[in-house]
């Protein structure tokens, strides 16, 4: 009797941190939600740090704007954390050139222009994305002292990766970032 109400209270406690554990991720993704974050450094899994505060304070520290070019390529750390979970496994990951036109305002109708689309593979239902080493290069159409602003969308209904999703005519946005490489 005595061991199997040791038992219950061990499964107990266990199931009390893991509600916490709930309760401190989703503080942090209240707080990163709908954003891409990048760094030039890799950051260590969740299960690593003691609370869900120490991992904030560590991805605000490591959080770049811009990233340099090392050996003629970008490696690039990201996580996102998405604005509602995956509907499906795999989404698609768009960077666009954010350089404005020289034109007159009246005339700034241009859309900016997609430089290269890549298809991420997700866990349905999941609220967050990480990819380590991601690289990117001149050959792909990066290029240095831009301005890029990556998207994580809903992967097109038809026409394969290059395709637009079709709600209302726009993608269907999850998260968002901003990188200039140098």
């Amino acid at each position: 009797m005595r061991r199997l109400v040791v038992g219950v209270m061990v499964v107990a406690a266990l199931l009390v941190a893991g509600v916490r554990r709930a309760d401190a991720d989703d503080a942090m993704w209240q707080t990163f939600r709908g954003r891409v974050m990048f760094s030039d450094v890799a950051l260590a899994p969740a299960d690593n740090f003691a609370s869900s505060a120490t991992m904030t304070a560590a991805l605000r520290r490591l959080e770049r704007t811009s990233v340099d070019q090392g050996a003629g390529f970008w490696r690039l750390h990201m996580i996102a954390f998405l604005d509602r979970p995956a509907a499906t496994d795999a989404l698609v990951l768009r960077a666009i050139d954010m350089r404005s036109p020289r034109e007159p305002r009246e005339v700034r109708v241009i859309e900016p222009k997609q430089v290269r689309v890549f298809e991420v593979p997700v866990e349905r239902g999941s609220r967050e994305v990480r990819m380590d080493d991601f690289v990117v290069t001149e050959g792909m159409g990066f290029e240095r002292g831009v301005t890029y602003e990556m998207r994580l969308e809903a992967a097109p209904e038809e026409g394969g990766v290059g395709g637009e999703a079709k709600k209302a005519g726009k993608a269907d946005v999850y998260a968002k970032g901003v990188i200039t490489l140098r």
